[in-house]
């Protein structure tokens, strides 16, 4: 009996091995996770600390017992340590009994996700200090700033992922300082667009962009006060958003093509340079739609459809994934941003000849009420008018999906022309006669 080996069990691992134990009833499926959790939202961990979403038992899609009902083996506090692919053999360690075994596998599906980068200012003595990744880091943060005695809480890192703590702590009745390293809070957009936000929070919490972290002072393992290049912050805890990494370490002398920062690239089909090995997820590279060469954006979206394209290869069908613009969204308290394609900073990188432009556009119409302002940055094609990418930012939650429509014309080749004329639904409730996504369209000249 064939026997396929995936390591990790989160979002591309399980979304493998429930698409492969459809596609094929006899075949042995064996997960290692390292953790003690497996198949769960990942998305959603801030809202489980600030208390909008109550128990940890709701982000979890399926339990270890689900998967074993349908024959697929799952180990979790399990860790891989090792990947022999001349032997087609993984090395395994029992993370509770420290027992050691190997396995043998016919095709190896490679889903270990990625790990929050650590800077080197962070001081290992110190216990209030925090990363935000697995659902465990989850309940451990949850447990910790419940009580009331945390008061002044530092984000170090204003990506989305400090971005959504930044609410969640709010929500907790928390004092906020957000330092960033870049100019901006959500490096990912333009400043123009992330400006607007930023602008917008200062009120509710301290942000500081520009700034770099230079020591994390300590006192009886606890950090006191964030010190940086302008300044010092006193703290009662912290929490690190710096950036992720792909967690390849324990594959990165087996000969695998990679990126530089550790991502594994694979084709179309998911398949990576060693033979009878795939990889799926955050760990893994994708096409990107405009630039046409392999990018790692970690996005739970792409890791799941990783999944089932590299379920569908290793079953033996011919399926591939086409490729990503990195659409995506995040709530900050009351401002939703969204975005797909190429932001403007990337385009002049990537030394295309564009143009954009920055409108302003209403949710719906303004005599129906709480209608709000959606800032639209567009960006294009100079010659052409082919749009290259949008940034959205508004009150309206709606965005997310208008953000959706550009991502549709992007992936299908379409000028602003195109999508000015393009047939979208009105009624004053949902929108104005010219949408607002046909209002961008329409400012590129």
């Amino acid at each position: 009996m064939e026997h396929v080996i995936i390591i990790g069990g989160i979002a591309g691992g399980m979304s493998a091995a429930s698409k492969l134990r459809r596609l094929n009833g006899d075949i042995k499926i064996t997960v290692f996770e390292k953790d003690s959790h497996i198949s769960y939202g990942a998305c959603g961990l801030p809202y489980y600390i600030s208390g909008v979403t109550p128990s940890h038992e709701e982000l979890l899609a399926r339990t270890v017992e689900d998967f074993e009902e349908r024959e697929i083996r799952v180990h979790i506090n399990h860790e891989v340590t090792k990947v022999d692919p001349l032997k087609k053999e993984v090395h395994v360690i029992n993370l509770q009994t420290g027992k050691q075994f190997i396995a043998a596998y016919d095709q190896l599906l490679i889903a270990t996700g990625a790990i929050p980068v650590v800077p080197p200012f962070v001081p290992k003595e110190a216990s209030n200090i925090y990363t935000l990744k697995t659902l465990e880091d989850g309940i451990r943060m949850k447990e910790y700033f419940k009580e009331e005695k945390i008061k002044k809480v530092g984000i170090i890192g204003a990506g989305y992922i400090g971005m959504e703590l930044v609410e969640t702590m709010l929500e907790l009745k928390k004092e906020v300082v957000v330092i960033e390293l870049q100019d901006q809070i959500l490096p990912n957009y333009d400043k123009d667009v992330a400006d607007i936000l930023a602008k917008s929070l200062q009120e509710r919490a301290l942000i500081r962009t520009g700034e770099e972290v230079k020591e994390l002072k300590v006192s009886r393992n606890q950090v006191t006060h964030i010190l940086t290049d302008k300044g010092s912050y006193e703290v009662d805890a912290v929490v690190i958003n710096v950036g992720i990494k792909p967690n390849t370490d324990i594959v990165s002398d087996i000969g695998l093509n990679m990126l530089d920062n550790g991502a594994i690239i694979v084709d179309k089909k998911q398949r990576t340079s060693v033979e009878n090995i795939f990889a799926a997820g955050d760990c893994a590279t994708s096409m990107h739609l405009l630039l046409n060469k392999p990018v790692n954006i970690a996005l739970g979206t792409t890791a799941n459809k990783h999944g089932r394209v590299a379920a569908e290869n290793i079953a033996g069908n011919s399926k591939e994934f086409p490729g990503i613009l990195g659409t995506n969204v995040v709530k900050v308290m009351e401002w939703t941003a969204a975005m797909t394609g190429l932001t403007e900073k990337e385009a002049e990188k990537e030394k295309i000849a564009y143009e954009s432009v920055m409108v302003e556009a209403g949710s719906h119409a303004s005599y129906y009420p709480d209608a709000e302002t959606i800032h639209i940055k567009l960006v294009y094609e100079k010659d052409a008018k082919t749009v290259l990418g949008v940034q959205m930012l508004s009150k309206d939650p709606s965005i997310a999906k208008r953000a959706d429509v550009f991502a549709v014309a992007i992936t299908n080749g379409m000028t602003t022309e195109q999508i000015a004329m393009l047939d979208l639904s009105y009624a004053p409730p949902y929108a104005t006669v010219w949408d607002a996504v046909q209002v961008a369209a329409n400012a590129a000249k």
